[in-house]
């Protein structure tokens, strides 16, 4: 779990937050010395703010959470009211002053409030001065169950709409489930028999202002009971685990804390997370670090923190100096925040009250953060809770290495956080065109439009083979790059891209594609002939070809382009001729002499393959039966060629006397023409002896 470290006495820095004009001079004591609270125009970047920092002789060392708003450091020894106004001078600035110090007022009067130094570190007096909970927000604890007559407790426990009366009154599985279900033995008595589970409720919403023991971060809330812990092996089981999330969610819980994990993830209890997208699920990082050495996460993962749904927060703790606690686990993609874990004060069956050490209690403090978060501003989605709890932590310079956000808890700042994500992103590309095949491997996408009232501040954007992938929070872009381009392997793929604005808050990605790139060819047709033999002479002037293509594996089959040709080398053109469901073609009748057979095959990519030649095809001329023709009047030489042609040979030759006929002209045969015979049949003529003497 991340944490974020900061020490606050009884007398806290806090950022004013609302818009105000330039101060007079201030009491020394009343701000803080060679510094001030900026707030630029939401359009103006974030380079013109630094650059307009140091043309007035400071740096921003901060951005707060409030659109445009930021803490400036000013030279040692600056006259803090005169800064004031020379910001104020410049068209970008909304408004400069002091970073005023103000008195924390408002503490509860439970004895033991003294003891509750985390409460102090995430500013919850500051938060309590606006609202201390709602008993319309129910958080859900998964743990060890809850000491539900606890006096601290017994006011916050929720309350089911079902009197114990041996009957399912609210119809959900469970009879007489009043203040949750025991998973562990299948009962309504949720009660804790460890001690875990009701420190861990303790810290989230322990009865405030009561004159006894301690205080939560909500003073009122609604506890759920769900005891999903123990076995024998003092452990809790997936089941259990995976029907006391379904419990919590089915039942209105808007928040669930799971102080567990272990090395094991299963998909299991990803699913039921996922089926939760109301609920914002918060979950310790793990104690691998009892030897004085946490575990890395993002190495070793610890679930179910380490899962990647978007309605977790992982936490990490704490200690008072505002660093890791040292038995922590940590994680900077795997880990989400700190918040304080060791020697937390809070409730144990008894009822009595004892120090714990753990992210076990470090988790709790952003559970409860949550539900005063939305006891405050109940309209929030589980997206923008979440954004609110992450925004809105202080940075710890001994965090920045350990957790994603850098950062400590601090509810009261969550207050305010602004968490609307920019809008109007969209995304195009006319190179290539997507959602077609196509050989280019060179691709543009361009994006635009999206806007926010504290300004778009940058990009974070990917390609890659998965339709739904989402960019990192990592910014890739700065506010005035609208494009990016790649080189993009065979296959298909797709462009992500998202926008952050000027406080941290990132739009959903915005997906484009499919691109689909496909560089090779298909296989080389195979080719053969039913009808003719390579190289063996047919009077058959027409040939059939046949071929088989074995397709493209990736863009698919197009079709072919094919020619016949008098040489070997056949040119084929890239023009396709077939469509790639044909596998066969007729020749034309070819003349006489040898002929080539070429084709080539094309994917929905473009790409051709080779040409395929088959080949020669030797045309004799000569018919393959004895079509007899019509002989008369045709010398011998010329009706013994016309025979072979047709196939045919020619007869036994005879003579006659013939008044019509020249002489040593056909003037008769047998058979007659128009019959067709074998090949070879012979066909007897008689030739003219011309006219007869007298």
């Amino acid at each position: 779990m991340r944490g974020l470290g900061a020490v606050l006495s009884v007398v806290a820095v806090l950022g004013f937050p609302g818009a105000v004009a330039a101060s007079p001079p201030s009491e020394p004591e009343s701000f803080v010395p060679d510094e001030l609270l900026v707030r630029f125009d939401g359009a103006t970047t974030s380079s013109a703010r630094s650059r307009i920092a140091s043309d007035l002789d400071a740096r921003i060392v901060e951005r707060l959470p409030l659109s445009g708003l930021v803490r400036v450091e000013l030279e040692p020894g600056t006259s803090v009211a005169a800064a004031a106004a020379r910001f104020e001078q410049r068209d970008e600035i909304r408004y400069a002053h002091p970073n005023h110090r103000y008195h924390l007022d408002r503490n509860p009067d439970d004895p033991l409030f003294g003891s509750l130094w985390g409460m102090t570190k995430i500013d919850a007096p500051g938060a309590w001065d606006t609202n201390t909970g709602s008993a319309a927000v129910t958080v859900a604890v998964v743990d060890t169950g809850i000491d539900y007559t606890h006096p601290d407790l017994q006011g916050n426990v929720w309350a089911n709409d079902d009197p114990i009366d041996g009957v399912d009154n609210d119809a959900n599985g469970k009879v007489d489930d009043l203040r949750g279900w025991n998973f562990m033995d299948g009962t309504n008595n949720p009660m804790d028999d460890v001690d875990h589970g009701t420190h861990v409720a303790g810290t989230i919403g322990a009865a405030g202002n009561n004159t006894q023991g301690v205080a939560g971060v909500n003073w009122t809330v609604k506890l759920m009971a769900i005891k999903s812990c123990c076995d024998e092996f003092d452990s809790f089981t997936e089941d259990s685990i995976v029907k006391g999330f379904q419990y919590a969610c089915a039942n209105g819980a808007k928040v669930i804390n799971g102080s567990f994990g272990g090395s094991a993830g299963t998909q299991t209890i990803v699913d039921s997370i996922n089926a939760c997208p109301g609920a914002l699920f918060v979950f310790s990082a793990g104690n691998g670090g009892w030897d004085g050495i946490g575990d890395n996460n993002d190495l070793s993962p610890q679930y179910p923190c380490s899962y990647g749904s978007a309605n977790i927060i992982c936490v990490a703790a704490s200690g008072a100096g505002d660093s890791l606690a040292s038995f922590s686990n940590f994680g900077v993609n795997n880990v989400d925040i700190a918040a304080p874990g060791e020697a937390i004060k809070s409730t144990v069956p008894g009822p009595a009250y004892a120090d714990f050490a753990g992210t076990s209690m470090a988790a709790p403090h952003v559970s409860g953060a949550a539900a005063l978060v939305l006891a405050e501003r109940p309209g929030l989605s589980t997206a923008e809770l979440k954004r609110s709890i992450l925004l809105s932590g202080e940075p710890k310079p001994a965090l920045t290495t350990r957790v994603a956000t850098g950062a400590r808890l601090n509810v009261r700042r969550a207050f305010s956080q602004e968490v609307v994500a920019p809008a109007g992103l969209a995304a195009h590309s006319a190179s290539p065109s997507y959602n077609q095949w196509s050989n280019i491997t060179a691709a543009i996408a361009t994006w635009g439009g999206a806007s926010d009232a504290s300004g778009v501040d940058g990009y974070s954007f990917a390609w890659s083979p998965d339709p739904s992938f989402a960019p990192d929070d990592v910014k890739d872009a700065e506010e005035n790059v609208t494009s990016a381009s790649a080189t993009l392997p065979d296959g298909k793929h797709w462009f992500h891209v998202r926008a952050r604005d000027g406080v941290g808050n990132w739009s959903d990605p915005i997906h484009l594609g499919p691109f689909m790139v496909d560089t090779f060819p298909p296989v080389r047709p195979t080719l053969s002939s039913p009808t003719h033999r390579a190289g063996v002479a047919s009077a058959d002037r027409t040939v059939e070809i046949n071929w088989i293509t074995l397709g493209d594996s990736v863009s698919g089959l197009d079709g072919h382009s094919f020619a016949w040709g008098r040489q070997p080398l056949v040119t084929v053109d890239e023009t396709k001729d077939l469509e790639e469901g044909v596998v066969r073609t007729t020749s034309p009748p070819l003349a006489p002499g040898a002929w080539w057979f070429g084709i080539r095959a094309r994917d929905n990519a473009g790409n051709w393959t080779d040409v395929t030649i088959l080949g020669p095809f030797v045309i004799s001329g000569v018919s393959p039966v004895c079509n007899v023709p019509r002989l008369r009047g045709l010398k011998l030489v010329v009706a013994k060629r016309t025979l072979v042609k047709r196939g045919c040979a020619l007869g036994r030759v005879t003579r006659a006397y013939s008044k019509r006929v020249a002489r040593g002209r056909v003037v008769g045969q047998k058979p007659g023409p128009g019959l067709r015979l074998r090949r070879g049949a012979k066909i007897a003529v008689v030739l003219s002896k011309g006219r007869r003497r007298r």
